[in-house]
């Protein structure tokens, strides 16, 4: 929406309307005078390993005796519908390891904001690797997720739920981000406010 209000507004303006365009951006999406960051992502079951306040994605780690769940995730890019942008969906990467055991399974998942019930993530793929980091583009992956039988799939969601990757963990996550999200988008326009202003 800035980008519009700019282009309404930057007729005269010394400054082709920026300023203006900004205080109009922060009037129709914030109602306070701050939105401060979360605190840092917290859940019973993992631990966050990155959740920096100026990235855009999460890191989560579980660990038992026999087997590692390393969850990634973020806020899909922005989709607008005409002028108006819509809820961003959450991806997510989930992988399980084994200590000195190889493949690693990558499971790609998401939760989409249209779809019901909310909070039921779903997995778009599934695929391993031979070893950590061993993403190379030229070897089979298996079939498409969407083409396995319905009692595999169901299988391996089971799979993923039972290692903590829950509807419960998938929509904090989704939470936090929003959050987190929000006030980066505030401190940026802050932050562009200022430096216009000291142009006047």
């Amino acid at each position: 929406m800035f980008l519009l209000r700019l282009a309404a507004l930057c007729g005269g303006a010394t400054d082709g309307g920026v300023l203006a365009a900004l205080r109009a951006e922060l009037a129709s999406e914030f109602s306070f005078a701050a939105v401060p960051l979360p605190p840092p992502f917290h859940c019973q079951d993992f631990v966050t390993v990155s959740d920096a306040p100026l990235a855009e994605d999460l890191l989560l780690c579980r660990r038992t005796h026999s087997e590692e769940v390393l969850v990634s995730a973020l806020l899909a890019p922005v989709i607008f519908e005409g002028q108006e942008p819509l809820p961003r969906d959450l991806l997510m990467k989930v992988f399980v390891s084994k200590p000195g055991a190889t493949p690693v399974l990558h499971f790609d998942c998401g939760l989409w904001l249209e779809e019901k019930p909310f909070g039921q993530y779903a997995i778009n793929a599934v695929r391993y690797h031979s070893s950590p980091g061993d993403a190379r583009e030229d070897k089979y992956e298996g079939p498409e997720f969407r083409d396995l039988d319905p009692q595999l799939k169901a299988a391996l969601k089971e799979y993923l739920v039972a290692r903590g990757v829950n509807s419960k963990l998938v929509s904090s996550i989704l939470r936090h981000l929003y959050q987190k999200e929000q006030a980066q988008h505030f401190k940026w326009l802050k932050t562009m406010e200022e430096t216009f202003t000291k142009d006047h």
